[in-house]
């Protein structure tokens, strides 16, 4: 019986681990194949299926931009310059970003375990980092992703006071620490 129970453990897990997430408030879409000259293009990933029933919001400021699925991505275009990119879940992080026109950025969203719910972290993908040869091979496997706008509308009109104190936060003295750094020679 125990080696039964054990199995069907390994079993479950590797199930869990394999599913891709899903929200109304996210379609699937044909991929962004690079910004305009005048844009720049973010793309948020998260590679594991780990905490696929958690979804993480993502803002840039206070203009909610998607979802970050489990085993799905989306891209986001915007004016080059400075943003700042904040994630959602059981804590709040940051990305401190500045972006060129005609480049593509990449962050990777990961799950942790939190106290009540999954935590999140946010880690920009840098030149000469673990995942920076792995986007591309990324893009290929993961479910592309966008933003339904039609029901996001009203959900983020409510969510925008939340969202206003949580940047400020982040902009603080204090919340600092939950924020990393995405700059222009990042950009591909």
């Amino acid at each position: 019986m125990k080696k039964h129970l054990g199995t069907i453990s390994i079993v479950l897990i590797f199930l869990i681990a394999g599913c891709a997430g899903s929200s109304k408030y996210m379609t699937r879409a044909e991929p962004v194949t690079g910004p305009p000259e005048d844009k720049a293009l973010v793309y948020f990933m998260r590679p594991s299926g780990f905490g696929f029933a958690i979804n993480f919001q993502i803002w840039d400021g206070d203009q909610f931009i998607g979802l970050s699925q489990a085993k799905s991505y989306f891209g986001y275009q915007c004016d080059p310059g400075k943003h700042l990119f904040i994630g959602i879940a059981e804590n709040k992080r940051g990305i401190e970003a500045d972006l060129e026109a005609g480049k593509s950025y990449y962050v990777i969203t990961q799950v942790k375990v939190g106290g009540w719910r999954a935590r999140m972290a946010f880690i920009p993908v840098i030149r000469g980092s673990e995942f920076w040869d792995t986007v591309e091979t990324y893009k290929q496997n993961l479910n592309f992703v966008e933003a339904n706008k039609e029901v996001t509308a009203t959900w983020e009109a409510k969510e925008k006071a939340k969202t206003q104190q949580i940047m400020n936060y982040l902009n603080s003295p204090e919340g600092q620490k939950y924020v990393v750094k995405l700059n222009m020679e990042d950009g591909r």
